[in-house]
């Protein structure tokens, strides 16, 4: 999934878990787009996360990135 992404510190499955506890906490109606892959609700994210499709991949990805910065800011 995002190994290179995550050094090889988190195993796909505690990505997934991370992806999924973070997606929890966003509304029911809650509407997230990802550019030219269309958009899609919090219920749809979970599955495609879950399912490890295209889609949840890319989210995944999308939100180490995103961790990670914090990371990259913290040394500053």
């Amino acid at each position: 999934m995002t190994e290179k992404i995550s050094n090889n510190i988190l195993s796909d499955e505690d990505i997934r878990k991370l992806v999924l506890a973070r997606l929890s906490v966003l509304s029911s109606d809650a509407i997230v787009s990802l550019g030219s892959e269309g958009s899609f609700t919090r219920d749809e994210l979970v599955e495609r996360v879950e399912r490890g499709d295209a889609v949840g991949e890319k989210l995944a990805e999308i939100q180490m990135a995103w961790l990670q910065s914090f990371k990259s800011d913290s040394t500053l």
